[in-house]
């Protein structure tokens, strides 16, 4: 196995120990799930769930998580078809290496008559 490999298993093996702590700690909060990706880099990503959520519960839900991992918010991004775009940064507090982000992808309301 190459050094390089070898960093990188270390590095996802960081976030999915972080990863456990975080749902530990959702848990015991009651914060909503959010589907969860481990990059080849060791980076976390969570997504809030669109599918089964409101907008407004989506946007609390990344809120939620963003104060709880300590994360910096940066400002929403509004793309070209109405979409508001959330995104925010952290690194664990535990192992400063294990950094990540949370977000969310608000689509605006269908209008009445608008064929999915």
């Amino acid at each position: 196995m190459s050094d390089s490999n070898a960093y990188r298993l270390r590095w996802q093996r960081d976030a999915h120990r972080a990863l456990g702590e975080f749902l530990v700690s959702a848990a015991e909060l009651d914060m909503p799930a959010l589907s969860w990706t481990i990059a080849t880099s060791g980076a976390l990503v969570g997504d809030v769930d669109s599918l089964s959520s409101t907008p407004q519960e989506m946007r609390q839900a990344f809120i939620g998580w963003a104060a709880a991992l300590a994360a910096t918010v940066l400002p929403d991004r509004i793309d070209s078809a109405g979409v508001t775009h959330l995104y925010a940064q952290f690194g664990w507090v535990k192992n400063p290496e294990v950094r990540g982000a949370i977000r969310a992808d608000i689509y605006p309301p269908f209008d009445d008559g608008e064929a999915l």
